[in-house]
């Protein structure tokens, strides 16, 4: 999938969210999980996907690895209750499409992220 393809995808399933945060908020900022607790996950997350659909030519950049991270915790997470973990709980069918577009893009080795560790999401995400 296209780079500006998934990033449409994304600001299509989560309205307002894709330009929520700058480049460099991001940047400074790689760890989506680690962001202050008023941070609305269902925001952030989808707002850091985006980062990484713009931004695959940078593979090197740790948003990546933290983003493909936060999203395989998000899939283990059985509890809707925890609100610092319901972001797959609160995704229609249509946005949890689009998160698995979003893994399965990264299965391509070329973006150097753990590949088993998106596969083992992948099958989270799928089993929604």
């Amino acid at each position: 999938m296209e780079n500006s393809t998934l990033f449409a995808e994304i600001a299509d399933a989560f309205p307002g969210c894709a330009n929520k945060f700058s480049d460099s908020f991001i940047e400074k900022n790689p760890d989506v999980s680690q962001l202050d607790g008023s941070i609305d996950s269902h925001v952030a997350v989808p707002a850091y996907m985006a980062w990484c659909a713009r931004n695959g030519h940078k593979p090197a950049e740790l948003v990546h690895d933290y983003t493909v991270n936060a999203i395989a915790v998000f899939g283990r997470s059985k509890n809707s209750q925890i609100a610092s973990l319901d972001f797959k709980h609160r995704c229609t069918s249509e946005q949890k499409e689009v998160v698995l577009k979003f893994l399965r893009w990264y299965l391509d080795p070329a973006l150097l992220v753990d590949t088993e560790q998106v596969a083992r999401s992948i099958e989270r995400w799928s089993a929604a």
